[in-house]
């Protein structure tokens, strides 16, 4: 029974390459060298003995049991060296075996790395080309052709991406953004590194501009009259405040395509025909880009001619109430492309002045400083600006001049309006007052006729009874009358 479990035993030991005996046993060797190494270099690895036992055989064991290189060594000398010319498939597990009487004895693994210099590096995106909407999300991946043991540096604009922030997420040999605004937009360039001690070998990536497209907003329709040849034009605008280039405009009138497109830049123009005081149809205008199709408000081709205008006059006020400016205002009620001018006392008033000022293109006039010098009657005239042979129509004068009146203040309005809602207050309660001792007055007279009528009464029946035949014993009653004074 005991010689089987030795048996066995010694099977188990001779299956794990730890020991071969055949007599008595040897210490464990020791196998040192780095545990890492570029490709096409050299390396060393020692093989040591803590005892010296002749002859002795080294044996560089890779892995499973290949060995790869063999040394006799019959005169003692350790540390026993191994030179290794390393190549791709040089990564693994080493030891050293020796054989000395009949023994064989291994050392523990030494786990060795090779380090591929990286090259090739190249950016991948997704999606591919890197052009997304606002809101959408992308994915580059930095690859390379060779290399191991990588590590790797991300640039934004020229600008390192040290680590995920919520503009990226960096993972690995990726880098992701879930969604994009125009601060993605950019240039991106991967560098990947691989570094062994003191020495480190990089390789770039050529740049990817990422496009980030913002979405098109829908767009607007104006249009101007000029005069060309024997007829007018309408110079026509189509025009989006937002978006990302390049966008196709298409005009439309009366829901019909007009035969020309264009497109480019966030603004298209078109030329169309017109005649003054016709209906030339309802026009709107179609953006268009890779994504979107938007249509801008309907907007009538019409030119209508001006009529005569009015004018009206506001006073402005200071905080404290005080008349200090004036604001005229010039309306008409038809006119599509109206032209303004004023004038003071029938005189043209001067675009420039120290007292006045025009905003609204001419359509309103600011009197900063109202004095004798600019007080007077002043006009608003109009007429077509694209007709430069057109006659002005000119409103009646309103008069405007300086004054010393001042409005009284918030408080002073408060003060009286108080007073007032008290005097009526008061005289109300004056009034019920007189009402009530009246009515009072009223009731006390009614009684005061009624005691006299009951007195008179009385005295009658006495001189009645006096006038009789003969007289007669009779039961007085007695009457009081309470009379309220």
């Amino acid at each position: 029974m005991g010689e089987n479990l030795g048996f066995q035993l010694m099977s188990v030991l001779l299956l794990a390459g730890v020991i071969t005996k055949t007599g008595g046993s040897i210490s464990r060797p020791r196998l040192t060298g780095p545990s890492m190494a570029y490709v096409k270099s050299t390396v060393m690895f020692e093989c040591k003995l803590s005892e010296t036992l002749l002859p002795l055989t080294y044996e560089l064991v890779k892995d499973s049991g290949e060995v790869l290189q063999t040394t006799d060594d019959s005169q003692g000398v350790q540390p026993i060296i191994f030179s290794l010319r390393v190549n791709e498939k040089s990564e693994g597990q080493y030891y050293c075996r020796v054989r000395a009487r009949g023994q064989t004895i291994t050392s523990h693994a030494l786990n060795f790395e090779v380090v591929i210099p990286v090259r090739g590096t190249h950016l991948v995106s997704n999606p591919d080309p890197p052009v997304i909407y606002e809101g959408k999300g992308f994915t580059l991946s930095c690859r390379v052709s060779k290399g191991t043991h990588l590590a790797y540096i991300w640039y934004h604009n020229k600008h390192e991406v040290a680590s995920s922030s919520s503009l990226h997420h960096l993972s690995g040999n990726t880098l992701t953004v879930d969604r994009a605004t125009e601060r993605h937009a950019g240039y991106y360039v991967c560098t990947a590194t691989n570094k062994m001690g003191n020495f480190s070998r990089a390789s770039s990536s050529l740049q990817v501009n990422v496009v980030v497209k913002k979405y098109l907003s829908a767009p607007t329709l104006s249009f101007t009259l000029y005069h060309y040849g024997s007829g007018y034009h309408a110079n026509v605008s189509c025009r989006s405040e937002r978006g990302s280039p390049p966008v196709k405009f298409q005009l439309l009138l009366d829901g019909k395509d007009v035969p020309v497109q264009q497109e480019g830049s966030l603004e298209a123009w078109f030329t169309l025909p017109v005649n003054v005081g016709m209906d030339m149809g309802t026009l709107q205008c179609r953006a268009e880009t890779d994504f979107q199709q938007l249509l801008s408000d309907p907007k009538d081709l019409e030119v209508v001619p001006v009529r005569r205008p009015n004018v009206a006059v506001e006073y402005l006020q200071t905080a404290d109430y005080v008349v200090a400016a004036a604001l005229l205002q010039c309306s008409i009620n038809s006119g599509t492309f109206p032209l303004f001018s004023w004038t003071f006392n029938h005189s043209s008033l001067p675009s420039q002045g120290h007292s006045h000022a025009f905003t609204l293109h001419g359509k309103s006039l600011i009197l900063t400083d109202i004095n004798a010098g600019n007080s007077g009657y002043y006009s608003c005239r109009v007429r077509d600006s694209f007709n430069s042979n057109s006659s002005w129509l000119e409103s009646e004068g309103v008069l405007v001049e300086q004054t010393d009146f001042k409005m009284p203040s918030v408080a002073v309005i408060a003060v009286a309006f108080c007073c007032f809602l008290l005097a009526i207050i008061v005289g109300g309660a004056c009034c019920l007052l007189w009402s009530i001792k009246r009515d009072r007055n009223q009731d006390g007279g009614n009684n005061q006729d009624v005691v006299l009528q009951e007195q008179t009464n009385t005295e009658t029946d006495c001189t009645m009874v006096e006038t009789g035949s003969e007289p007669q014993a009779e039961e007085m009653d007695t009457v009081v009358v309470e009379v309220e004074v």
